[in-house]
């Protein structure tokens, strides 16, 4: 009951991020007026378009039903997955495919590949791998094959991002070329400083907690409401008494 709770008020941040997704990807364009109205458009295509087809693959997923996490990051992924690509010149369509592709791939991985990664050990607590990791990836890959496709993305894009592109004229190949190379860097930056982190974590000097025992704020935190701890007698006999109230014992009243 407790955890239905949290995440049913969490959707009130999902909504906000909605709303306010496309001044995440307008942002580095504040000079340029016309360009931001692009990125807006193809922002709010992108991120409706996740929005139906998150819905669809949870529901898919769990036989008619829909689970609140899944709805509340999947329905974001579109904005993540247009956010290298929302500046350029491309059709309607392609920013409705993109989003919607950002959807189902973020709603799949929550359904099945989370529970997968914590079957072999690997914890991802707000499984932020599923909503800014395998988007963005995509979204990078999306990128690169469209400046391969049409020059003028390539030009535009990058035009605008920079003030001075004198010496910096590239081909649509090596403009693909540059955007692969990235992505390859940010992965290896990312994996490295993530294995440096896990090897400093381990290390005597800080505490260890138990996998069980990971998501539980209580040993680091002045939590005032105790009785949310659900390794407390409290909390146990509380959801006993909300699964089963017919089977609390009536007490005797004397008058």
């Amino acid at each position: 009951w407790y955890q239905r709770r949290v995440r049913v008020g969490a959707m009130i941040g999902t909504v906000v991020l909605w709303m306010f997704w496309p001044s995440f990807n307008g942002a580095t364009f504040y000079n340029d007026v016309t360009l931001q109205g692009r990125i807006v458009m193809n922002t709010y295509l992108a991120i409706s378009a996740s929005c139906a087809t998150a819905f669809a693959t949870s529901t898919l997923a769990h036989k008619g039903k829909m689970e609140m996490i899944e709805i509340q990051n999947a329905t974001l992924a579109g904005g993540v997955m247009i956010g290298m690509i929302c500046s350029f010149n491309i059709q309607p369509w392609t920013s409705v495919l993109i989003g919607g592709l950002a959807g189902i791939v973020s709603a799949s991985g929550y359904a099945w590949y989370h529970h997968f990664l914590e079957e072999l050990g690997v914890t991802d607590s707000a499984a932020v791998q599923m909503l800014h990791g395998i988007p963005g990836l995509l979204g990078g890959v999306c990128a690169a094959f469209a400046c391969l496709a049409d020059n003028h993305n390539y030009m535009y894009s990058y035009e605008t991002q920079w003030e001075t592109t004198e010496g910096m004229d590239r081909t649509r190949g090596q403009q693909f070329g540059y955007i692969i190379l990235s992505i390859v860097c940010t992965l290896g930056v990312s994996i490295i400083t993530g294995l440096l982190t896990g090897v400093l974590m381990n290390q005597p000097c800080c505490p260890t907690v138990a996998k069980k025992d990971m998501l539980i704020d209580h040993d680091f935190w002045d939590i005032h409401d105790l009785g949310s701890d659900p390794r407390s007698t409290a909390k146990k006999d509380a959801d006993a008494v909300w699964a089963n109230p017919m089977a609390v014992p009536m007490q005797e009243v004397r008058a």
